[in-house]
């Protein structure tokens, strides 16, 4: 486990690059808890999200890798299940779908549509 996470770097690389921690974990393929979780030094990063983030932060991995308390970048290697939407030549930060994607979105549908039922349920009282 990462014993350091530089927070401010992220942050304002972040800044300058015009993104948000929304998009950094998307570029790397994880949910917004995920990436979270690493800012707050509870989830270590893994060699293909070090290098998907360096790529989106216009950084070195061996930096990124450095910086989020991570002694090797790994591999830039994409996983097998990750499915890359990034069209050619643009401009936008990379977007992954994984399954840890997938089962955030899951997670935020659930709790959408229980908020659904409860405000039904109160329309229904009126």
């Amino acid at each position: 486990m990462g014993i350091f996470f530089d927070q401010d770097w992220f942050d304002g690389r972040l800044e300058q690059a015009g993104l948000t921690r929304a998009s950094m974990a998307r570029a790397a393929g994880m949910t917004v808890d995920e990436i979270e979780m690493v800012f707050s030094d509870r989830r270590e990063l893994e060699g293909p999200e070090i290098h998907a983030i360096a790529r989106v932060l216009d950084a070195d991995p061996r930096e990124v890798a450095s910086r989020s308390g991570v002694s090797d970048p790994g591999e830039p290697a994409m996983r097998e299940d990750a499915i890359n939407l990034r069209p050619a030549r643009s401009a936008a930060p990379e977007f992954v779908v994984t399954r840890e994607v997938i089962g955030g979105l899951h997670e935020r549908l659930d709790r959408l549509e229980r908020l659904i039922e409860v405000v039904i349920q109160k329309l229904d009282r009126r």
